[in-house]
């Protein structure tokens, strides 16, 4: 065995990256995944031009993901979310907070348009937890979008493979209610399982 936990169900309580992912302020997350990709990504295509002082979307999740993985109050990575998703969280109250876990890995491996967006492109990475229990470790493919805002590439919200032919889970940042809703039954469904 390689080291890593082959597990493809959906499943509430993942880790604290994958948590934090998920707005941070729940202990939630989705099926894992072994270590292969779990889908092949298109075929590698031009991402749209940054503006010469912007940071390219692969390096803005990269300094996200980062940013998590050390913790902290939430306001730095806060920064590197577009406009209305900032706004959104701030109305349905769900601040993102990072409770870090300097054990968790990522890999940022590539950046392609969405189609017949100009202004959007999706990252992929992969994202390791380790089992502190087991001492396996479970992979997530996690896909960002990020939307060329004023400031530069922001992200909006991400998608995670659960695996087992299942659809990806998808976080909008910037539609607070489906967020609050997915959230809550997320939060419902653990307090079932730890009754």
């Amino acid at each position: 065995m390689d080291g890593t936990q082959s597990n493809g169900r959906f499943f509430v309580f993942a880790g604290p990256i994958l948590a934090t992912v998920a707005l941070g302020l729940f202990t939630t997350g989705c099926g894992g995944s072994a270590e292969q990709p779990v889908a092949k990504a298109p075929e590698k295509q031009p991402v749209p031009a940054a503006k010469s002082d912007q940071v390219e979307p692969i390096e803005v999740v990269s300094q996200f993901l980062d940013r998590m993985r050390r913790g902290g109050d939430g306001e730095a990575a806060n920064d590197l979310l577009t406009t209305i998703a900032k706004q959104e969280m701030v109305r349905i109250g769900r601040p993102l907070q990072l409770p870090g876990s300097p054990d968790t890995t990522f890999e940022v491996r590539q950046a392609f348009p969405v189609p017949d967006q100009k202004d959007r492109v999706w990252v992929q990475t992969y994202l390791r937890e380790p089992d502190s229990v087991s001492g396996q470790s479970t992979q997530y493919e996690v896909v960002w979008t990020l939307r060329n805002e004023a400031a530069g590439w922001r992200i909006s919200g991400f998608h995670v493979d659960q695996g087992d032919g299942l659809d990806p889970l998808e976080f909008d940042f910037e539609n607070g209610d489906a967020i609050n809703a997915r959230l809550s039954a997320i939060e419902q469904a653990g307090e079932s399982t730890t009754r």
